[in-house]
């Protein structure tokens, strides 16, 4: 506004001085023509013999006044053009203004013989000759400067209307607001600059619409990231957090911008970032989170493209691998624990044997029968561990009869149930056949029945029930005997878990039948549940799908 308010004051200066300068002008041209009047008038008087009579007429005919220098001057003009004359003697031939009684004159002075003759007349001007005309030419020259400003300052809102309005539209392009059209006739300056705008927006929308795309493929991508990602910026405020990382730290991480503190809780973690920041370096770490309790690999990233830091925080869960490490080494220690029993029982009967108690024939005849069941012991155990530890092969299916292959699992069982005096219930149909594994299906099968007789009471029943399913089959084998406690239910089908240990190994058991059991069932992609309560017996519940349906 003060560069276009000086910009007029400009305008406004020009415009007066053009005035003053065309009035001068003017003034020039009626000048230059009074001084050929007056030399007209001079070079008549001259020609008709320069007589007094001659200037009186001329002087009348002409309304000028003819003075001469013939001595000493006697009115004001003679004065006037006697010191025009001693001040400039080459006035002669030439004209000039002076002031007569305060009124501006034009003289032309000529001379002749030493006698210098001055012809005046009142200096014409352009108000003075045709006021009317001067009025006039002062109207038209206003009417002409004001519509002329007029037309600046339509012209000067015109243009500043267009530059404000691109002006508006390149900030919201930049806003990513929607620009407003602009009409700009063909001739107009800013037609070409408008239509580069449009382009502009276009191609920035066209840009925005990318990055949208990819900001969306990269926010789904980093959504179903296992892996926990935090992004957070040189102020430790978080910039980015992925929904494992919200599992992780245990509760919802805010989309609002906010101190990492507020979510991470665990100081070693806490600490490996603020080294991060402080050395400008990336740090790798495994760290226990303290809400979750979960073991993760953290990687601690320092992002120093460009003057702002940026740290990324990626966690990765390996509570699993620890969980499976510390199983291995569990599975090796219950292993060694396992194993040594027997082949110490083994190895201490057999050295007293050598040492001689071989001689007496009811001490041989004990230890080699207890020999023989700690080296059966030793040999199902083996046998056990092999069943678990070998990789789930691919083993051709076929057609099983569930009721034979149930009568000759029982066929091993016979002395030890007949030693408890249990009772037997087949409630299967004898037509019942199944595509399956018949190995796998025998396994699990054999176990559960090793279970209900070593774990039932004397006297009890065992019931062994097996139906068709609506996608597949179900078979159940229930006891009566010791039971398992509900907070053990959850364990049974760990490997070497056992409810009573001295029960366990009295019986003979390994502690592997169930987690047998649970194994072969998921390899044949079923589902195993239990029902149990203490003192009153287990009923164990397999539901396999039929492979030939």
């Amino acid at each position: 506004m003060i560069k276009f308010v000086r910009h007029y004051a400009w305008a406004c200066i020009a415009a007066v001085s053009g005035f003053f300068l065309l009035l001068v002008g003017v003034d020039h041209l009626l000048y230059t023509q009074q001084s050929t009047h007056l030399q007209a008038v001079y070079r008549t008087y001259a020609d008709l013999g320069g007589t007094s009579s001659v200037a009186v007429r001329l002087a009348k005919d002409n309304h000028v006044t003819i003075t001469r220098l013939t001595g000493k001057p006697q009115t004001q003009r003679e004065d006037l053009l006697q010191d025009l004359v001693d001040r400039k003697r080459t006035i002669i031939d030439e004209s000039t203004v002076l002031l007569v009684s305060g009124r501006p004159e034009q003289i032309y002075v000529g001379g002749r013989d030493n006698i210098f003759v001055g012809v005046w007349q009142k200096k014409a001007t352009l108000f003075g000759v045709a006021p009317q005309l001067g009025l006039a030419f002062v109207v038209l020259y206003a009417a002409g400067c004001a519509a002329l400003a007029t037309w600046i300052l339509r012209r000067n809102r015109y243009w500043h209307g267009h530059v404000a309005q691109m002006a508006h539209n390149v900030a919201a392009i930049r806003r990513e607001h929607p620009v407003e059209p602009i009409i700009a006739s063909p001739g107009s300056p800013f037609a070409e600059l408008t239509r580069e705008i449009e382009r502009l927006d276009q191609t920035a929308a066209h840009l925005r619409q990318k990055v949208a795309l990819r900001q969306a493929s990269f926010d789904r991508l980093i959504d179903h990231l296992p892996q926990g990602v935090m992004l957070i910026d040189t102020d430790r405020a978080v910039l980015l957090a992925n929904p494992a990382m919200q599992q992780f730290v245990g509760h919802e991480i805010s989309p609002r911008q906010h101190n990492y503190l507020d979510d991470v809780k665990t100081y070693a973690l806490a600490r490996l970032i603020e080294h991060t920041y402080r050395s400008r370096k990336s740090h790798h770490q495994e760290v226990t989170l303290m809400t979750t309790q979960k073991a993760v690999d953290a990687n601690v990233i320092a992002l120093t493209g460009t003057d702002r830091l940026q740290v990324l925080v990626i966690l990765y869960d390996v509570s699993y691998l620890r969980q499976v490490e510390q199983m291995q080494l569990d599975f090796v220690g219950n292993v060694s624990h396992e194993l040594k029993t027997p082949v110490t029982a083994i190895s201490g009967f057999t050295e007293t044997l050598l040492d001689g108690a071989k001689n007496d024939p009811a001490t041989l005849d004990q230890f080699l029968t207890i020999i023989h069941d700690e080296s059966l012991r030793l040999t199902q155990l083996i046998q056990d561990i092999l069943t678990l530890s070998r990789p789930e092969a691919a083993q051709a299916n076929a057609v099983v009869n569930v009721r034979d292959l149930v009568q000759r699992a029982l066929q091993p069982l016979q002395a030890p149930v007949a030693a408890k005096h249990l009772r037997i219930d087949i409630e299967v149909p004898t037509d019942l056949t199944v595509t399956t594994v018949p190995a796998k299906l025998s396994q699990v099968v054999r176990n559960l029945l090793n279970n209900a007789v070593f774990y039932n009471r004397e006297g009890g029943s065992i019931t062994i029930t097996a139906a068709a399913a609506a996608t597949g089959w179900q078979l159940a084998v229930a006891d009566t005997g010791i039971g398992i406690r509900e907070e053990d239910q959850a364990r049974v089908f760990e490997r070497f878990y056992r409810v009573d240990k001295a029960r366990s190994r009295h019986n003979g058991g390994t502690g592997l039948g169930l987690a047998i059991v649970h194994e072969m069932v998921q390899q044949l992609q079923g589902e195993l549940h239990l029902k149990s309560q203490v003192g009153v017996g287990s009923r164990f519940t397999v539901t396999l799908p039929n492979a030939g349906a």
